[in-house]
């Protein structure tokens, strides 16, 4: 329909332009992914914009090679732009071709970098929520200041001039924030169940945490890129408690509301 559009107002090599930045966009992402031996699964194509999706375990993954992967995206306008300015006059690429394109790139480029999800910002925004707080905590941050900035977007409209194509992208944003806030429970038991399945080669990190915290209380202070020993007050001593063990008792043990030092006694007979 929007190549289409295109060519009924006159406009296809310009709509056929942006496809092809995005196109290109979306594929930085996914060789940066296919490189560091992530699984792609598909790559959409939307009218205003692209999504590249990767494995559901990707949660698991180092905050590193998200970030690379995150990046590789936006880097692929400086390149492109670099390319329009070599090329620009020759008799298949005037001036105003060069300009058109230079708007295009600047204009996608911006766009995604506005902290909203799931705009590559906002997923800038979310790993930097993950380096600094545990993965539940972390998620709810980056919602809360995804959905304020779109907010404070919805809320400039009157502001601008009348633009189809951005009202149905806030609309595809505002869905898209939604229901990635309806889903963030399921997120986050995929998150613990991918910890409980799979070996992690993580740097450990050592959290205090207090006897009358329940199992389901101290899975939320599982942090990504981390795996995790916890050291619990019992009587006289501190007693360390592993990942490996919260979780088992989380999923397979059925003492979800049990307080830790529950479980611990439960271990020692």
């Amino acid at each position: 329909m929007v190549l289409g559009g295109g060519v009924l107002t006159g406009r296809f090599r310009e709509v056929l332009l942006v496809f092809l930045i995005v196109l290109i966009h979306e594929l930085g992402h996914a060789f940066a992914a296919v490189a560091l031996g992530w699984n792609v699964k598909k790559i959409e194509l939307l009218p205003f914009g692209g999504v590249a999706e990767t494995e559901e375990g990707a949660a698991t993954k180092p905050i590193k090679e998200e970030l690379l992967i995150t990046l590789a995206g936006p880097a692929q306008h400086v390149w492109l732009m670099g390319l329009s300015y070599f090329l620009a006059g020759q008799a298949f690429w005037s001036q105003d071709d060069h300009r058109l394109f230079l708007m295009h790139n600047l204009t996608i480029l911006c766009f995604n970098l506005i902290p909203i999800f799931p705009l590559d910002g906002g997923r800038l925004v979310q790993l930097a929520c993950h380096s600094r707080w545990p993965y539940k905590r972390a998620m709810q941050v980056a919602s809360q200041i995804s959905f304020s900035v779109l907010t404070a977007a919805i809320l400039s409209l009157p502001l601008l001039p009348f633009h189809l194509n951005l009202y149905a992208v806030l609309t595809f944003l505002v869905i898209s924030n939604y229901l990635e806030q309806r889903q963030s429970k399921y997120r986050f038991i995929r998150f613990l169940t991918a910890r409980h399945t799979l070996e992690s080669e993580a740097p450990l990190q050592t959290i205090p945490l207090h006897g009358s915290i329940t199992v389901r209380e101290a899975v939320h202070y599982l942090k990504r890129s981390y795996s995790h020993h916890f050291t619990i007050g019992h009587g006289d001593k501190r007693v360390v408690l592993k990942e490996s063990t919260l979780l088992a008792a989380y999923f397979e043990g059925g003492a979800m509301q049990e307080p830790l030092s529950t479980l611990i006694d439960k271990r020692k007979h």
